[in-house]
């Protein structure tokens, strides 16, 4: 057997094995950095990362606070209760609402002799519109029922500012400040028709007041110039070149007393004082109805005002827990004419009107009865129930049937009523009236007889919103 000999030099063994030797210190150093990077941070690192954390956080909620607030004060707010809907501006500035008022009644005038028709009518429908811009505001309310087949007509159309609640300014159309049931909102009134007073003082006019209160509220007063709106008118423009001076004192002078029973008294007085020159076409003289709103007065053909017109209209409210009384008296002196013979007249108007909720409810002037339970026969509540009683006259000068003025074959003297009612409220929004009034008349009619006495029967279904 032979055996080869192989020479292995000692260079070439030390570099085989260098090669893989060389990988050591890299491996060595990427595991120092491993272990640099896990190393735990230390008590200090970690409070410092943490308020730094905290820090971005918090301003991240400031931002997104900045941002709400932002758009807060861009967003109106929407209100929608049972005083109707209203949006209000975020800053409280600028305001829009709406509301409406319906009244469905039905008349009967019982044995009447066949010369009234018995009736169901829309009596009054009225959406109304209210806004404010800072201290200015508006109302505008047209009235789209009525018992007639007349156009739609406007009954309140004006604008506000307010200084302070002493000083405020409306100008436009509205009610002038005369006649306390007058002045009673549309919606507060307990009958279905308001009573005599209301015959000797406008309905709505014209022009410009001012007005405000004192003491919290207890006193109150308006002053303003107007075209000069005849009785019982509801008056768009003017008749002639002459104004009326109206104006009201009312307070209640134990308002904020600590007699409890007294707090609910008021007491005023308010006036006109004008010149009404008319004509043998447009008369500028009012004629006037009973609380079944027919007409047992109306002047004579020809008749006129010429001349000076004054009234006068003492009244009073009292209110103490469930029970109210309001009272109201109003004189007129008018300067009439007919051809070449002229007068001064004085007419003269009363109502007394009182109520009692027999439910407990507290009853006021302002707001009407406000249910202490809505009417649920399901849960047997029955909402609140109220009492009226009333009584009133209007009064015409007797010079006026004396001197030719007019007729007392075809108008009353005088025109005397009682009347009984109920109303029954569903809710605040709901409210149902029955009305019986009865008149008796001194002349109106022939042959010096007294004209028939007139029973009006009345209902109403009163939506307000």
């Amino acid at each position: 057997m032979r055996f080869t000999k192989t020479s292995l030099s000692l260079g070439a063994l030390a570099a085989s094995l260098a090669a893989p030797l060389a990988f050591i210190p890299a491996i060595a150093s990427a595991q120092d950095a491993q272990t640099t990077e896990a190393a735990p941070l230390t008590y200090e690192e970690r409070i410092a990362r943490l308020e730094q954390e905290l820090d971005t956080l918090k301003r991240q909620r400031e931002l997104d606070q900045e941002l709400a607030t932002s758009a807060a004060a861009k967003t109106p707010v929407a209100v929608l209760d049972k005083k109707g809907l209203k949006f209000t501006s975020a800053d409280g500035k600028y305001e829009f609402g709406i509301n409406a008022q319906v009244n469905i009644d039905a008349h009967s005038w019982g044995d009447d002799g066949g010369s009234l028709q018995d009736e169901v009518v829309a009596r009054l429908i009225r959406p109304t519109f209210t806004g404010k811009a800072g201290n200015a505001s508006f109302r505008f309310t047209p009235e789209l029922g009525g018992s007639s087949s007349a156009s739609a007509s406007i009954v309140d159309a004006y604008i506000e500012y307010k200084f302070v609640d002493a000083l405020q300014f409306r100008a436009g159309k509205f009610k002038s400040p005369l006649g306390l049931e007058r002045l009673q909102a549309d919606a507060d009134v307990i009958w279905t028709e308001r009573g005599h007073s209301t015959n000797l003082v406008p309905n709505r006019d014209v022009g410009y007041q001012a007005f405000g209160t004192f003491f919290d509220g207890a006193l109150e007063y308006q002053v303003g110039l107007f075209n000069g709106a005849t009785d019982g008118v509801n008056l768009n423009n003017d008749l002639d070149n002459h104004k009326d001076v109206a104006y009201r004192v009312f307070g209640s002078p134990f308002a904020n007393s600590s007699i409890v029973w007294l707090q609910g008294l008021s007491i005023g007085y308010a006036g006109s004082d004008g010149q009404h020159i008319g004509n043998t076409t447009n008369t500028q003289l009012g004629s006037y109805r009973t609380p079944g709103q027919q007409v047992f007065f109306k002047y004579g053909t020809g008749v006129y005002s010429n001349g000076k017109e004054t009234r006068s209209n003492p009244q009073a409210s009292f209110y103490l827990n469930n029970f109210g009384i309001l009272a109201d008296y109003v004189t007129v002196k008018q300067d009439v004419k007919l051809g070449t013979k002229a007068a001064q007249l004085e007419n003269k108007a009363l109502d007394v009107s009182t109520s009692w909720v027999i439910t407990g409810e507290n009853v006021g002037f302002k707001g009407g009865v406000k249910p202490a339970n809505d009417f649920n026969w399901k849960k047997g509540t029955w909402g609140a129930v109220e009492l009226t009683a009333r009584y009133g006259y209007t009064e015409i000068d007797k010079d006026a049937f004396t001197l030719g003025f007019a007729s007392l074959t075809s108008s009353a003297q005088k025109a005397t009523s009682t009347g009984f009612g109920v109303g029954w409220y569903w809710s605040e929004n709901l409210k149902l009236i029955a009305d019986w009034d009865q008149t008796e008349f001194e002349g109106g009619a022939v042959a010096g007889a007294d004209r028939r006495k007139e029973n009006f029967a009345s209902g109403r279904i009163q939506f307000r919103y």
